[in-house]
């Protein structure tokens, strides 16, 4: 008689033992990346510099996984750096809300624009919201009585909502409309429209039209080294035959990808810093996780605090360093989708 059985407890599923094989043993991913089609090319005219590292990558799915596609190291070194600060400044501050937001009245900027060096600054050093050691006021429940700096919050960020607001109680968007980041939606839309009838042996993965693509909302993902995304559906969306497109940044990952129930074992692919996951057609229902975030596997010209300097409009940031610091400990995922 099976184990779990005799002692009442339901049997774990093929995606959570993978989890636990993943997080645990340090398994390695093994699946067979095939080389699929792209039908389009990868154009981005109007920002100044280059964003993809060609205009026709390398372009993979897995048999068993269809719909899934995945274009490795397509972004370029400035491409991702401009993302990062994308994603840790411009993107990080209101109207887009946080997990953070239910428990501080956050400021009307971004956290990592406030954060210093130093890990020790105190709510007493800093007497407004405007310098780079500010305080972050104002706990919103009884039990947050301390109010905390950027540098002490920042760590505890992990995600935030871009565009339409998710809400996490209810599972809904609410009602209403934020704007989508212009320039984060012409790169995602740019992306669809490459992706558009891409193929594997003479088969369609993406069936999907790209020009037809409009980023309504998205998440931007904060992993520390030793996070993980439990497995999980990206379901409520009306638009389900449009594409989920995700960018990685900073530290790898161990990325599983199922099937439409927790019963089908997934496969495991390592995601690298300026890939682009597109989970189409089928895959767009697929349950999908991350158990493993890999240590001191970012890429030199994100980690080194020396680079980025000339990067276009980099004088717009905080220095460099400290978007370095960051990026050595942790993975960003950016992510859109359209909602009808």
């Amino acid at each position: 008689m099976d184990g779990s059985a005799a002692s009442g407890k339901r049997p774990q599923t093929a995606f959570r033992q993978a989890e636990k094989a993943f997080r645990n043993a340090h398994k390695e991913p093994d699946c067979e990346l095939i080389p699929a089609t792209l039908a389009h090319t990868l154009a981005l005219p109007g920002f100044g510099f280059p964003v993809f590292r060609t205009p026709h990558p390398a372009a993979f799915a897995l048999p068993d996984r269809p719909g899934l596609l995945l274009i490795r190291d397509a972004l370029t070194p400035e491409a991702q750096r401009w993302l990062a600060r994308k994603c840790l400044v411009d993107c990080s501050k209101p109207p887009n809300r946080s997990n953070l937001d239910p428990f501080f009245d956050l400021p009307d900027r971004s956290l990592f624009g406030m954060q210093d060096d130093s890990s020790l600054i105190s709510p007493q050093d800093a007497s407004s919201l405007d310098g780079p050691l500010s305080a972050v006021t104002r706990p919103k429940e009884r039990f947050y009585q301390q109010a905390q700096p950027a540098a002490a919050l920042l760590p505890r960020l992990r995600w935030y909502t871009l565009g339409r607001q998710y809400n996490w109680t209810t599972k809904l968007y609410d009602s209403g409309s934020t704007a989508f980041d212009p320039a984060l939606d012409s790169l995602m839309r740019a992306i669809a429209i490459a992706i558009s009838d891409a193929s594997l042996g003479g088969h369609a993965i993406n069936g999907f039209d790209g020009r037809q693509y409009t980023c309504h909302a998205g998440i931007v993902n904060f992993y520390g080294e030793k996070d993980s995304m439990a497995g999980h559906v990206d379901k409520t969306e009306e638009n389900m035959e449009a594409p989920l497109i995700s960018l990685s940044l900073g530290l790898e990952c161990v990325y599983l990808v199922g099937g439409r129930t927790r019963d089908i074992e997934p496969s495991a692919i390592r995601l690298r810093s300026g890939d682009i996951l597109a989970m189409c057609g089928e895959s767009r229902m697929a349950f999908h996780g991350v158990p493993r975030v890999i240590a001191d596997s970012a890429p030199d010209y994100l980690t080194d605090p020396c680079t980025g300097s000339t990067d276009a409009g980099a004088e717009k940031y905080p220095e460099w360093r400290h978007f370095s610091k960051y990026l050595a400990r942790h993975r960003i995922n950016c992510n859109a989708r359209k909602c009808e």
